[in-house]
């Protein structure tokens, strides 16, 4: 146990060290020849050339070769495979083992207008009851049909309907403050108490002057547990989600989300008003989120501020407060540093929650190499 202790102790120090160090290079802006910063403000996060290549169906307009095109291709120095893997370990200080990940990706242009995006992962830890590589729960499949470019875009297939709303989930990410990370059920962030989560079903979206993203996506819950305590079943369930999103002439975004979910005859909703604004020292997310999903109404608010550091590397701060069901005030904090080098990806995360029934720390550590 105490070999075990230390292998852990020197695993987190070496991530946290190495990481001051390194630089960004992933598949994709290989594959385009293009910086990671070309799309990325900091990784995960998109900016608004990434947002446009995400919706363009991963490329850069419609005008672009498409990936079976590159695939096709005789010539070998032009041919792009439009496939991905990656690869990681990752530990925190709440499990007595070293996680283990591993993600399949593959994404793509078939004609001018239809794309393909797939991806599928499992972590493979001890506490966990089996978890399949290609289960609904660890995956997303979805097609992409745009007309007039990417002004209308229909998505259908096994999909996320946060993909395209800005930042909202990329800025929370990785936070070790989500209940899905470790904290249990004593806390679930103010996202998390929306629970937005992949549908199986179809999303159409319309991009009015390059400012106005108005979205609509219906379909069946996947994810087998939601944050209300209910155990969600494909056939007894249905989502309607409905977003406008909005950038100003200061580049300020601001945008509306309202979901619904019907489980077996029970409705519940959430409403997200996301924020996010990018000034030269920083990037700064919010999202104050209010839902009926248990006995009295809920209210959040989780803020996320980010600082680059170097090339392709940031400090990221995440503060939470919710006022939830029992009229109880809770706090989340975090504190981590994400850094890419090439086809390596490193991150350390420090985070504490308050609750009226507990405190609790948290310290996480992972490396990932990018196929």
């Amino acid at each position: 146990m105490k070999i075990l202790i230390n292998f852990k102790i020197t695993f987190m120090l070496f991530v946290m060290l190495f990481t001051l160090n390194l630089e960004a290079n992933p598949v994709l802006a290989r594959q385009y020849g293009m910086e990671c910063s070309a799309c990325h403000s900091q990784v995960p996060a998109l900016n608004d050339m990434g947002l446009g290549f995400l919706r363009n169906g991963f490329r850069n307009s419609t005008y672009d070769t498409t990936s079976l095109q590159s695939l096709l291709d005789s010539n070998s120095s032009n041919r792009r495979y439009p496939v991905g893997a990656i690869i990681g370990l990752s530990d925190n200080s709440k499990t007595d083992e070293v996680n283990r990940l591993v993600k399949l990706y593959l994404a793509g242009t078939i004609t001018d207008s239809l794309s393909l995006y797939s991806l599928t992962k499992e972590s493979f830890n001890s506490n966990k009851h089996g978890q399949d590589l290609f289960e609904s729960d660890n995956s997303q499949f979805y097609f992409q049909y745009n007309i007039s470019e990417a002004k209308h875009v229909f998505r259908a297939g096994l999909l996320s309907p946060l993909t395209q709303l800005g930042n909202v989930q990329r800025s929370m990410g990785h936070s070790g403050l989500h209940g899905t990370e470790g904290h249990g059920d004593h806390y679930i962030s103010p996202l998390d108490h929306a629970d937005i989560r992949k549908i199986k079903g179809a999303e159409y979206s319309y991009l009015f002057d390059n400012n106005i993203l108005l979205l609509f996506s219906y379909g069946e819950q996947v994810d087998k547990h939601g944050d209300h305590g209910n155990i969600i079943d494909d056939e007894n369930n249905n989502v309607f989600l409905t977003s406008l999103t909005y950038k100003t002439s200061e580049n300020y975004k601001i945008g509306l989300i309202y979901n619904s979910i019907d489980v077996k005859g029970n409705d519940f909703y959430s409403f997200i008003i996301p924020m996010e604004k990018e000034y030269s020292l920083l990037t700064w997310n919010s999202s104050l989120v209010y839902t009926n999903a248990s006995d009295d109404d809920y209210i959040g608010l989780e803020s996320a501020f980010t600082f680059p550091v170097g090339d392709m590397g940031h400090i990221k701060a995440i503060v939470n407060v919710d006022r939830d069901e029992n009229e109880d005030t809770n706090f989340g904090y975090s504190l981590g540093y994400t850094k890419i080098y090439k086809m390596f990806f490193f991150e350390a995360v420090a985070s504490r929650v308050n609750t009226e029934l507990y405190s609790s720390n948290k310290a996480t550590g992972a490396i990932n190499i990018i196929f």
